[in-house]
């Protein structure tokens, strides 16, 4: 699959329409900065859970409200990690609980990666999903103006009414 290329970095010839439907879409995908991540369970933010999801927000100034949710659930997942490894310490290492106590630390570990995976989407994965909503956008502009055209239906008896008046 070839990497995707910003409107900017494109060499090939493109309709007026079409480079303006990509550069909104990389818009809103790529440099959308107006909006800012917010948890999404605020019930459930405690202040160290909130000072968490606030550390982290403010590792990528390209965060936006779109993130929130993973970001949120990182934060949930890096508290439980934290309270459970802290409780891991102090048990016993023979202890049977701390083998089921690990098992947990280590779902959480699959869960911290996942959603860092889900905040880490690279420049090229935005620009080609900047580029699929481009054409999304483009045949809906399509189908509209298709929509809104009326179909002139011609009468065959006015036509040739029309005709015999102009020959008069």
């Amino acid at each position: 699959m070839r990497p995707a290329k910003s409107v900017k970095q494109m060499t090939s010839n493109i309709s007026k329409a079409e480079r303006q439907a990509r550069e909104e879409a990389e818009a809103k995908v790529v440099t959308n900065l107006q909006s800012k991540p917010e948890p999404c369970f605020p019930t459930i933010f405690n202040d160290e859970k909130r000072a968490i999801f606030d550390r982290l927000s403010a590792l990528n100034e390209s965060f936006t409200e779109a993130d929130s949710i993973s970001l949120s659930m990182l934060t949930i997942s890096l508290y439980r990690y934290n309270e459970l490894y802290e409780a891991l310490r102090t048990m016993d290492v023979l202890d049977e609980q701390a083998a089921s106590l690990e098992k947990r630390i280590h779902a959480y570990e699959k869960s911290i990666t996942a959603h860092m995976n889900l905040l880490c989407i690279p420049l090229n994965q935005r620009l080609r999903l900047a580029n699929d909503m481009a054409k999304i956008a483009i045949e809906e502009k399509k189908l509209e103006d298709m929509n809104n055209q009326q179909p002139q239906e011609v009468n065959p008896l006015l036509a040739i009414l029309e005709a015999t008046k102009n020959r008069n």
